[in-house]
């Protein structure tokens, strides 16, 4: 009888040790591990570049601390952007010396919000700009928060496929977007969307799900809206404005889908295997027959024990020009165990949910690689595309410039280049690096 009392009052004492984690518990483990995974030499640097642009146009003091760093601020955003510096007119000594000023300012960089400073927009209307823009006024306020945010979703998209940038880069800029903060639209679904894929590609299964599910909630309260930007976006010329919205909503509850998919509650796998049936409902009704149709259909009827279709299905999406050989011949291996399979036997380690998401994010990187994004930008009447597209390439160039002869190891390969050019500089370099 004693034992079974101090059973019950553990129980009572301990109740939450047994029990699972909520969604809004998993939520913020997951904004917790994103600000985490930020704080990379990737990208404090090119944060460091991005505020030496924003900060060389602003008027404010803001701190007897910017005002200190404010001269080799812009110093270095003259370097980036006025006379459009590539790798090529970079000398060493000068990428070392950039680095110097990275580490006197790197405490100062990390603490600061680049929002703080005026939007790009206002840096290139000073820098490349005509009397007349210089004087305008800078966006405040929340239309300050409108183009900034746009700023940060576009620059998003455009870096992930960069070579040096890439995706570490793209959170970095997809974080800073504030889509809560911008009214209901169809530009705020689209940056919502686009902020879903790309925490989905990082790991950020709770965040990811939290874009997507703002998304279906909105898109199932404005049924009748029109998506003339998404009609772009996903190269949906073909389809009216129900079409549009009825491609959109798949689109998000695939990727709601495998956001659940990835997650390790028994509710999240009943909740995907939902959004599957909701996305093949929607894109059957826009006549969608593609990869991301296919990778699903196999998934369910494999779920489902319908062995016949799931091969059918399977050797449609071999097809695919988005796979490589090594993952066609996975297929092959999958189509293979489909005939011996026995029933009751649970998914095969073949065909499963990480396979299932390559297949999805590949068909989304497809998209963006195919977007005209100087078009797009220039159709908007954004002011400067051409000057922003060359700061971005002047950018990677810088990130990938200063990695490279900010270490040790690397500074030890072009010691003699700096040997040859003046006596001395090569212990002056190895000083400004230790």
């Amino acid at each position: 009888m004693k034992y079974i009392t101090t059973l019950l009052l553990l129980v009572l004492i301990f109740p939450v040790g047994c029990s699972e984690k909520t969604d809004e518990e998993l939520l913020e483990r997951d904004k917790d591990a994103l600000e985490e995974s930020l704080d990379s030499y990737k990208v404090n640097t090119y944060k460091f570049a991005k505020i030496s642009i924003r900060a060389s146009v602003e008027k404010d003091t803001i701190s007897s601390e910017f005002q200190s760093f404010k001269k080799d601020l812009d110093r270095i955003s003259n370097q980036l952007v006025k006379y459009n510096t590539n790798a090529e007119n970079l000398s060493v000594l000068d990428y070392i010396s950039m680095y110097r000023d990275y580490k006197r300012m790197e405490a100062f960089i990390s603490k600061t919000d680049e929002d703080t400073f005026p939007t790009l927009i206002d840096a290139f209307n000073v820098i490349h700009g005509d009397s007349t823009s210089e004087t305008r006024e800078y966006y405040v306020g929340e239309e300050k928060e409108y183009v900034q945010n746009i700023e940060h979703a576009v620059l998003s998209a455009i870096v992930i496929l960069s070579r040096d940038l890439g995706k570490e880069v793209a959170l970095y800029e997809c974080s800073k977007t504030q889509p809560t903060l911008l009214p209901d639209s169809e530009i705020k679904t689209l940056l919502q969307f686009f902020r879903g894929f790309l925490f989905f590609e990082k790991g950020f299964y709770y965040l990811s799900e939290d874009e997507t599910s703002r998304n279906i909630d909105w898109l199932n309260n404005n049924k009748n809206i029109d998506l003339p930007y998404t009609r772009v976006f996903f190269q949906w010329g073909n389809l009216d404005q129900k079409q549009t919205h009825t491609g959109f909503h798949a689109l998000n509850h695939l990727f709601r889908g495998c956001d659940r998919l990835m997650m390790e509650r028994e509710i999240d796998e009943e909740r995907a295997l939902q959004d599957f049936e909701a996305f093949l409902q929607d894109a059957n009704k826009i006549g969608i027959d593609n990869e991301i149709v296919w990778a699903i259909e196999t998934y369910l009827y494999l779920k489902y024990e319908e062995n016949d279709k799931a091969a059918t299905a399977l050797a449609k999406l071999k097809q695919s020009s988005l796979l490589s050989s090594d993952e066609k011949e996975v297929i092959d291996e999958s189509i293979e165990y489909l005939k011996n399979r026995e029933a009751g036997k649970v998914l095969n380690g073949v065909y499963d949910k990480y396979f299932l998401g390559k297949i999805v994010t590949k068909y989304i990187l497809s998209i963006l690689s195919k977007v005209d994004w100087k078009k797009v930008l220039k159709d908007q009447n954004i002011p400067h595309v051409d000057e922003i597209f060359e700061t971005i390439e002047s950018l990677e160039n810088f990130v990938e410039g200063l990695e490279k002869y900010s270490s040790t190891d690397n500074l030890k390969e072009v010691g003699e280049e700096i040997k040859n050019k003046q006596e001395g500089l090569w212990e002056k370099a190895k000083e400004l690096v230790e």
